[in-house]
């Protein structure tokens, strides 16, 4: 798969996704709608949020990034990102939802999103480029 065609499906399903979020707002009404309403909302709005950031990241990392590295890192580190912050933030509106939302919980939130990135960060192995004779 080309990164042409990976661009062109991530957009389109990224539309899709934000399109099942429209109808999923407008046609459904909170007040009457059952848990599987509430899911079709959160998943869909998931899957958007996702598609918009993680496709704003790798334009962002290709149009400005500094070292030539092969594209499937700028789309893996993107992606990465996109599914973090996006879960992130449904997991603020599914705490706001059940009025869980304070100071301390966000505190709490941030304390752990930043211990999570941390641990991937140490993970990493450095790049040691090997070179032949």
């Amino acid at each position: 798969m080309t990164i042409r065609q990976f661009i062109t499906i991530m957009v389109f399903g990224t539309l899709m996704c934000w399109s099942g979020w429209g109808v999923v707002l407008w046609n459904i009404d909170p007040y009457e709608a059952g848990v599987l309403s509430f899911l079709f909302f959160y998943i869909t709005l998931f899957l958007a949020l996702t598609g918009t950031i993680s496709t704003s990241f790798y334009t962002v990392y290709h149009f400005f990034g500094d070292v030539q590295v092969p594209v499937f890192r700028y789309v893996q580190k993107s992606m990465g990102y996109g599914l973090s912050i996006a879960a992130v933030f449904v997991v603020l509106l599914l705490a706001q939802m059940f009025s869980l939302l304070n100071v301390w919980s966000v505190s709490l939130l941030v304390l752990i999103a930043a211990f999570v990135l941390s641990l991937k960060l140490s993970r990493r192995r450095p790049y040691i480029p090997t070179y032949e004779a």
